[in-house]
């Protein structure tokens, strides 16, 4: 393809992540592994957060941490199986979780409220500066790739979980 990086390095660990981005999918391939030191301080934040991430479902949630461990184990489980494993009330989208978010305010359903987005935006939004394809925001297809695409460009350089492209009905061509 071509691409190839260059970098200036300072402290033992300024590379990590370090690489290059394809172009339209935003994924990064880097330019080399984790050290062992590397790999075990990653694997200890992610348990970190794992075990914080179910402490706090099982706070929600009315139940011990071993009756939500049981049932997460690690997995991400679509909507309608959280459902089903009482991970989650209801399915929807933003606009039913305001509705249940004014009925348990005692708000009526028909007066207008004010979504506040915390955190609040600095002075300067960068995300003007990520690259973004022409024209690819005023397309109202339907079509997953182009709508993968979008959600990729919106969340550019957010952690996402990321499902295997066959979950989307895509197939990767090489």
């Amino acid at each position: 393809m071509g691409l190839s990086t260059d970098l200036v390095k300072v402290g033992q660990h300024s590379d990590l992540g370090f690489g290059i981005t394809l172009p339209l999918i935003g994924l990064r391939i880097p330019d080399r592994n984790l050290t062992a030191e590397e790999h075990e301080k990653v694997e200890y934040s992610i348990k970190s957060l794992y075990k914080e991430f179910v402490s706090k479902v099982s706070l929600g949630r009315k139940k011990s941490f071993d009756e939500i461990e049981t049932i997460a184990q690690g997995r991400v489980w679509s909507g309608l199986d959280g459902k089903k494993n009482g991970l989650v009330d209801e399915i929807g989208g933003l606009e039913r979780a305001i509705e249940v978010a004014k009925i348990r305010a005692g708000i009526p359903l028909k007066q207008e409220v004010t979504l506040v987005e915390m955190p609040s935006k600095g002075i300067f939004d960068f995300s003007k500066l990520m690259p973004k394809l022409i024209g690819i925001e005023n397309t109202s297809s339907e079509d997953p790739l182009i709508e993968t695409l979008k959600f990729r460009l919106k969340h550019n350089g957010e952690p996402l979980p990321i499902l295997p492209l066959e979950d989307f009905g895509l197939t990767l061509v090489r």
